[in-house]
């Protein structure tokens, strides 16, 4: 009776071994971000500027990316005398193998009359940055 409990137990684990292998064989996903900005809309009433922002997500790896995430932030440059940004989160979602996916976000800076002069008349450019914040090489996460 102890050896059919056994010879269950051990043919449990080898099965749940077997099934459970491959959950860590997974290949992250090679990423590639491209943004790139351009202005729409310039308001000296409020001394804000508005930007069309491009993201184009490359996935180069060999596995789906999923659940994917980016943040992309546009600031004042740094040196100049007071630093102001904006930023959005955004949804990407899965993106499949060797394909890219591309997205535009309208994105508003307020800024400083030193700062809007700067940028608005070309003087200065617009910082941005974008980054991945969340992907995941395996559909359950």
């Amino acid at each position: 009776m102890n050896y059919y409990i056994l010879i269950i137990l051990l043919g449990t684990f080898f099965i749940a071994g077997i099934l459970s292998c491959g959950c860590n064989s997974y290949a992250e996903p090679d990423i590639e971000i491209n943004s790139s900005v351009k202005l729409v809309n310039l308001s000296p009433s409020d001394y804000t500027i508005t930007y069309d922002i491009s993201i184009d997500v490359i996935n180069k790896g060999s596995n789906n990316a999923y659940d994917v995430r980016a943040m992309s932030i546009i600031s004042t440059p740094k040196d100049l005398p007071e630093y102001r940004f904006a930023h959005e989160n955004i949804e990407i979602g899965t993106i499949p193998k060797q394909e890219t996916v591309s997205v535009n976000r309208r994105l508003s800076l307020q800024m400083t009359k030193a700062n809007y002069d700067l940028l608005s008349q070309g003087l200065r450019d617009v910082d941005v940055e974008t980054k991945i914040t969340r992907v995941s090489s395996n559909i359950m996460g």
